[in-house]
């Protein structure tokens, strides 16, 4: 893969301003952000220096994915058979070697210090975070001079590049073809976790392969019934119950493609709707279709909320809209820039990328839930979620 030039120079351009000359990073998502890397174990590392050529270390049994890299130096070291060194003790000696060459021992080094919710690697099941031993052996390599740098790279995680959001735009476009799954197993007497998986299971065998994708994974929750109400929001979770007749049934959807995340919701019932929950359902498409219109670069995450709120409340659903309109995404299924909320202090820019997720929740009734991702551009809003099939 081409480097994404303008992620580099975006990245050097912040490092000399945060007087920091270099940063290493080992969380999946910030491989992702600083190379195009998506590392499959958790054991490389991308070390990025505000002046000079980035360095990815890996291991070689993933020198498959190499290509995919935007990073031309990529030292490759063998591990986990018993005649070679652990991971750790390779990303040791190999960070030493780069702090000499590049005479940074005792130099401000950024470092992944703060991170708490992560984006898995390849390896879903086992993901890999950087704690103490990865702190200590920066430190080691470097010395006394490094310093937490999470904060500098969520900002820079915040504003994508064109390169980036066009990885973006094919996993949406891949969560999007596999929500026809959702709609066509959404029907009576096929239980929540059915559903769910013959979803997952469309977006690894159609995504993998779509456009030049080789990882495709989803993280499918469908809920029904009574389980789409409020509650739902805090954490919906498939079961076994099987779909009624009348039902909302809803799916939140979390889709990984090479590392670049989608979130989409959709909400149909099983059979014809009612009059009321067409009215739900009609009610949030004009929401969300408002608070889309709202979007453009100097417009308050306030504002993009207050758009599709406003006529929730107008319609008598204002008390059972609970959350926000919108949060940040792209290299983890959820980020914190930019919020779409009534008390968000975030104004959009070019670049941010977040989702639009009005919802009505009734005891009683069930939920209705609409959720597309939407990339600011100087033009407004390019929604990058493809998927329209009604409500029944």
């Amino acid at each position: 893969m081409p480097a994404d030039t303008e992620r580099f120079r975006r990245t050097r351009e912040a490092l000399q301003a945060a007087k920091l000359d270099a940063v290493v990073c080992r969380l999946a998502e910030n491989v992702v952000l600083l190379s195009g890397y998506y590392p499959m174990v958790g054991a490389s590392v991308v070390f990025f220096p505000a002046e000079g050529e980035p360095i990815l270390l890996a291991p070689r049994f993933e020198q498959e994915y190499f290509p995919r890299s935007g990073v031309t130096d990529i030292r490759v070291f063998d591990t986990w058979q018993n005649r070679y060194p652990l991971p750790n003790d390779n990303l040791a000696r190999l960070l030493g070697q780069i702090a000499d060459e590049r005479k940074l021992k005792g130099m401000r080094i950024g470092f992944e210090g703060s991170f708490e919710a992560i984006a898995p690697n390849g390896m879903i099941g086992e993901p890999t975070a950087a704690g103490a031993p990865t702190r200590k052996i920066v430190g080691d390599a470097f010395g006394d001079g490094v310093v937490d740098a999470t904060d500098l790279l969520y900002e820079l995680r915040a504003l994508k590049t064109p390169m980036e959001i066009e990885k973006l735009r094919i996993a949406s476009e891949v969560a999007s073809l596999s929500l026809r799954a959702f709609k066509e197993q959404a029907v009576e007497g096929r239980r929540e976790v059915e559903v769910a998986a013959a979803v997952d299971y469309a977006i690894t065998v159609d995504g993998t392969g779509y456009k030049g994708a080789r990882f495709a994974r989803g993280f499918a929750q469908v809920t029904s019934g009574a389980a789409t109400t409020a509650g739902n929001w805090n954490f919906p979770t498939a079961s076994d119950r099987k779909l009624e007749r009348g039902d909302f049934v809803m799916i939140e959807l979390g889709c990984v493609v090479d590392g670049y995340w989608s979130d989409l919701t959709r909400t149909v019932t099983v059979g014809k709707a009612s009059n009321q929950q067409r009215e739900i359902y009609d009610t949030i498409k004009a929401a969300h279709a408002a608070s889309i219109a709202a979007v453009r670069p100097g417009a308050s995450g306030m504002e993009v909320d207050l758009a599709g709120r406003a006529i929730i409340v107008a319609a008598g659903y204002g008390d059972a809209f609970v959350h926000h309109t919108g949060h940040g995404i792209g290299f983890r299924y959820h980020e914190p820039i930019p919020f779409v909320a009534p008390h968000s202090p975030h104004v959009l820019a070019e670049g941010h990328v977040h989702s639009v997720e009005p919802g009505i929740y009734l005891e009683g009734v069930g939920g209705c839930r609409l959720e597309d991702i939407v990339a600011v551009t100087a033009r407004g809003g390019d929604t990058l979620s493809k998927t329209d099939f009604g409500l029944d």
